[in-house]
């Protein structure tokens, strides 16, 4: 019990720091925001139900995928992929991929890792992305005190590109600053109380174009947590907490392109309340509250009427109905 709360202590601890975040997200490009209202009860319509969330958090394997129309030229996607295979007790290895576009164009990255357990509460992970591209290739570490998927904490420290200086012959660009990914995740269950959070945090990134003079920047910050009390087995209420804040910036004296004299400052936040309540032996359902917001300022360097403030705010009641046909 000591450890467990010494565990405890020290993930709020980190996630007082962790709070303070920049994270990486390998896109270059700085675009308007073109979202209304109903986009967000659109996104509740493609994201996983809630019982769902739960199945798939407490496994090792799987695969699932989502997506649909949210506008006219804009489509909700998300995809994630993850596999663990114990190799023997105390070595395993696993892949993990996650994809999710609604804010923008974003790459899907991948992790490999190999764990080692010299002891039951503490793993060491070597992780990777590897790429044809070396300048693209991705390596760090991750050590895990305790076990998921409950009562553990997660360290993960991440390069991104790591090689890219040293092996970057498509063109003159180069880093000043490589992204450094920190991760922080960690998940406590107390009785019928379930918490679990991710925050991810990377060192300033700063790359170089010397064709264009081209100046790219990037900070941000990304946090994600849920709080649930489950009454039993399908029957529970909780709240999630959704944050990301990017800055982005290009600048050059030589292009006379809009896209490569932006600056964009992007801050999304959402909270969702729910309660799920089985309805007979088929039937379940779902009362909820969320709370959206989008801004995203985007000043164009040497024409102001081409800059944009852009603000959205929604709070929004739904419900939804589901009708069990098989077991599972």
């Amino acid at each position: 019990m000591r450890l467990l709360l010494s565990l405890l202590l020290i993930s709020i601890i980190f996630l007082s720091i962790a709070e303070r975040p920049q994270a990486f997200d390998d896109t270059t490009s700085i675009e308007p925001s073109h979202h209304v209202q109903e986009n967000f009860l659109d996104l509740k319509e493609y994201q996983f139900h809630k019982l769902q969330e739960e199945r798939w958090y407490e496994s090792q394997n799987g695969w699932r995928t989502s997506g649909g129309s949210i506008s006219v030229d804009l489509l909700y996607h998300y995809l994630e992929i993850k596999f663990r295979k114990n190799l023997r007790s105390w070595i395993s290895t696993g892949f993990h991929l996650r994809q999710e576009e609604f804010f923008k164009i974003t790459p899907a990255r991948f992790l490999v890792d190999v764990e080692l357990r010299p002891l039951n509460w503490l793993g060491v992970s070597l992780l990777g992305m590897q790429e044809y591209d070396k300048r693209h290739a991705d390596q760090g570490i991750g050590v895990t005190l305790g076990e998921r998927p409950w009562d553990f904490i997660y360290f993960q420290h991440l390069s991104h590109n790591l090689y890219y200086n040293e092996k970057n012959f498509y063109d003159q660009s180069y880093y000043l600053s490589n992204p450094v990914e920190h991760t922080f995740e960690t998940g406590w269950s107390f009785g019928k109380w379930k918490f679990r959070t991710r925050a991810v945090s990377d060192s300033k990134v700063h790359q170089y174009f010397p064709e264009k003079d081209l100046n790219f920047t990037y900070q941000g910050r990304e946090h994600h947590w849920v709080l649930d009390y489950h009454f039993d087995d399908k029957f529970l209420t909780g709240i999630s907490w959704n944050f990301f804040e990017h800055h982005k910036k290009r600048e050059t004296g030589t292009s006379s392109l809009d896209e490569d004299n932006r600056q964009q400052r992007m801050i999304y936040y959402s909270w969702d309340y729910y309660w799920l309540q089985p309805l007979g032996e088929t039937w379940h359902g779902t009362l909820g509250m969320r709370e959206d917001r989008i801004e995203n300022k985007l000043i164009q360097f040497g024409d102001d009427s081409a800059s944009s403030d852009f603000h959205l705010w929604t709070l929004q009641l739904y419900g939804t109905l589901i009708q069990r046909n098989q077991p599972d």
